[in-house]
């Protein structure tokens, strides 16, 4: 039985991926490695977690990454898996990692990536050598070459939503310019385990925040991949809003077609791109929050204007699962030859 080294397990993705191998009829866990909390067991920091996990946290230095397990986890912010990287990869260590680290396979994208994101203050990459090693993590696009891949960048929360609900649109050439303006709804738990001002409950409650209004960092690779997609162009002007809500993301997409379609047609395109991929529903009505909470699943709707000039599409993740840990288990069974479902049967929580 493979086992999992989780390096940031205390945070919510960590806790998340504790929360899925926990279940995995394969995986097991290795050992849990995290700055915050080292020493502790993790049940003391989790108490949800009494009775299933007992394992004290590791601090993260040198000889304990990578050590007595057959593949990483970082569950870490950006630039920490980079100073990793070489030693794992070195030594055939297979990993994945959460963060924008190894989403690129160039340093021209990862620049440009970095140049967006409020928390990189280099646009330089430690481990450039290994840009090319790495794929980026839609298992529903990539998942041949994430089967042999040595590096796998997970996804952004937001990019996930946005990449499956405009994949089948980009791939048929069916955008006008390629362009395409999100809104993008999503919980707090997006923003990490650390409370800034924004969260605070006095401020989010009962309350919807824009934030970051066309800079925000998952725009590259989202635009990355539908251009890749569709052979041409693909501008994204993306608009995020914190809602008072702990967990989900609803993205809202509107673009113009370059040909009259019918809702119809193009929701039968849907599910022909996504047959065979149990993780993405598209649905008659349109998606909400509930309907993939505390699941793997994305869901995904779409209407189209009266005459057929113009479409929306929205689609529903739950932000830490499949926009996080959920979507890293659907890449790590890829990449060691499980069923893509396995240990991701959790149905949505309703109500």
């Amino acid at each position: 039985m493979p086992g999992a080294q989780i390096v940031g397990a205390t945070g919510y993705g960590g806790l998340g991926m504790i929360e899925l191998l926990l279940g995995h009829p394969e995986f097991e866990i290795a050992s849990l490695v995290a700055r915050d909390d080292a020493g502790r067991r993790i049940d003391e920091v989790y108490p949800h977690l009494t009775d299933r996990c007992e394992l004290t946290v590791q601090a993260p230095v040198d000889d304990v990454i990578g050590s007595g397990c057959d593949v990483v986890i970082f569950a870490t912010p950006d630039g920490v898996s980079q100073g990793y990287a070489a030693a794992l990869t070195d030594a055939g260590m297979r990993f994945v990692d959460y963060s924008g680290d190894f989403r690129f396979g160039d340093t021209a994208a990862y620049a440009r990536y970095a140049d967006a994101h409020p928390s990189i203050g280099d646009a330089g990459h430690d481990a450039a050598a290994l840009l090319d090693r790495g794929q980026f993590g839609v298992p529903e696009l990539f998942g041949d070459r994430i089967v042999e891949a040595p590096i796998i960048g997970n996804p952004g929360c937001f990019a996930v939503g946005i990449i499956l609900g405009l994949a089948p649109l980009f791939a048929a050439g069916l955008v006008e310019g390629g362009t395409v303006t999100v809104d993008g709804l999503t919980g707090s738990s997006g923003a990490g385990k650390k409370p800034s001002p924004l969260q605070h409950f006095s401020h989010l409650n009962d309350n919807v925040v824009p934030y970051r209004v066309f800079t925000h960092q998952h725009v590259v690779e989202a635009e990355e991949t539908l251009a890749a997609l569709s052979g041409g162009e693909a501008n994204v002007h993306f608009v995020p809003h914190l809602l008072g809500t702990t967990r989900g993301i609803l993205s809202t997409m509107h673009a113009a077609l370059t040909g009259p379609a019918t809702r119809d047609g193009l929701l039968d395109r849907y599910r022909q791109f996504f047959d065979g991929h149990p993780f993405v529903r598209v649905l008659d009505v349109p998606p909400t929050l509930k309907g993939t909470l505390g699941s793997n699943y994305c869901d995904i709707s779409l209407e189209v204007s009266p005459d057929g000039s113009r479409m929306v599409a929205m689609a529903s993740i739950d932000n830490l699962l499949k926009g996080q840990s959920g979507n890293a288990m659907q890449n790590l069974n890829l990449m060691f030859g499980f069923d893509q479902t396995a240990g991701l049967g959790r149905l949505p929580l309703y109500p």
